[in-house]
């Protein structure tokens, strides 16, 4: 290929090091996280999952380009942000993908490495820009591309100026339907036949299935991959996209612990997950901050929940005293069940009627002016 003027082979293969951590070297790197950034609980759920299971990159969606214009697109800055903080939380680096000018301007001085998809592999445009600065870029291969197609899109990438590129074998359109695509392990052999970049494989979106993800793991460091970009989701049957190939967070941390002994087989290393017990500091808060977060929020749910109920009450009956009792003797008898100090809930709940009684009386008394006026009119 006698384009490939600087993607092709040299005497040394090229390693690419980012605050820390080095891709191409002898340590397999796992990248891992949900396909689309969805909130800031998701994104720090799955940082400590990726933590916990010696990951060193967080992935995050946060500009989805989709086959159907009515499908999920990101939650751009918002999402950025999300994904940002919490792998700043787990001492992560963290990767998502651009779609175009603005988008990589909008990363660009927030996030550790850019990453190019599938569907813009020859745009051309794109890749010019990624040349331009001075951030590792993961490449993937195109849909239907061929290797040599591929090579040339990294080609785009140093020919403009930037060194770090990061090949990514995703799988590949073929006729067979049993999986979303179908994992080309045989590319990465090759392209380090032809080429000095690292390359990383990405067995989620080439399977579809998560049933499938431990096995092209392990088939693809057998075959030389210099890192796995795998996805993971706190809860994949809620996930807003890919949940099906999304791993749980038992799922990865699992795998990780399983990937050392491939790794060993071809003298390469692979980092061990985390024991239990061994939380860091800043993962056990991390986790703090996600439940308190859930429980303002399940608060809000219930005072909504409460005006609807206030709307069904008559004014001199918005407090009920008997059912306020039984509700909190439940609740008393489950923290005692859980080892919960019964003396907290005894604090806490009668706070929250008197709030809701305060917001149902409020709601009445807005509405019951609202009627006089309209009687008046």
């Amino acid at each position: 290929m006698k384009d490939l003027k600087l993607a092709g082979l040299k005497a040394e293969r090229s390693s690419i090091e980012i605050n820390g951590v080095t891709l191409g070297g002898k340590e397999i790197i796992l990248m891992g996280g949900p396909c689309a950034v969805e909130s800031s609980i998701q994104m720090s759920q799955s940082a400590i999952t990726v933590k916990k299971a010696g990951g060193k990159i967080l992935r995050g969606g946060v500009f989805k380009p989709r086959t159907s214009p009515y499908s999920f697109q990101g939650l751009g800055l918002e999402g950025l942000n999300y994904l940002v903080q919490a792998a700043r939380e787990q001492d992560l680096l963290c990767v998502t993908e651009v779609i175009d000018a603005p988008s990589l301007e909008l990363v660009i001085d927030k996030v550790d490495i850019i990453q190019i998809g599938a569907r813009n592999m020859q745009n051309f445009e794109l890749l010019k820009l990624a040349g331009k600065i001075q951030k590792p870029v993961i490449l993937k291969r195109g849909l239907s591309a061929t290797i040599e197609e591929w090579l040339l899109a990294a080609e785009y990438i140093l020919a403009a100026g930037n060194p770090q590129v990061i090949l990514c074998e995703r799988g590949i359109r073929t006729y067979e339907p049993s999986t979303r695509n179908t994992l080309d392990l045989s590319a990465v052999g090759v392209a380090k036949e032809l080429s000095h970049l690292p390359v990383i494989v990405d067995p989620s979106h080439a399977a579809g299935r998560r049933d499938l993800i431990a096995s092209l793991s392990k088939a693809a460091i057998a075959m030389g991959a210099d890192g796995l970009l795998i996805e993971t989701h706190p809860n994949p049957a809620e996930a807003v996209s890919d949940g099906p190939q999304s791993l749980t967070p038992e799922q990865f941390i699992q795998l990780a612990g399983e990937l050392g002994v491939v790794a060993q087989s071809v003298n390469r290393v692979f980092a061990k997950s985390l024991k239990s017990g061994q939380d860091t500091l800043e993962s056990l808060r991390t986790q703090i901050d996600s439940i308190d977060q859930a429980i303002i929020e399940s608060l809000a749910a219930r005072m909504e929940i409460v005006r609807k109920v206030g709307d069904q009450k008559r004014l001199d009956r918005v407090k009920d005293t008997n059912r306020e009792k039984e509700i909190l003797q439940r609740l008393v008898n489950q923290a005692m069940e859980l080892q919960l100090p019964t003396d907290l809930v005894k604090k806490i709940y009668p706070l929250i009627f008197e709030s809701a009684v305060q917001s149902q009386i409020k709601d009445k008394l807005a509405k019951d002016k609202d009627l006089e006026r309209v009687s008046e009119l």
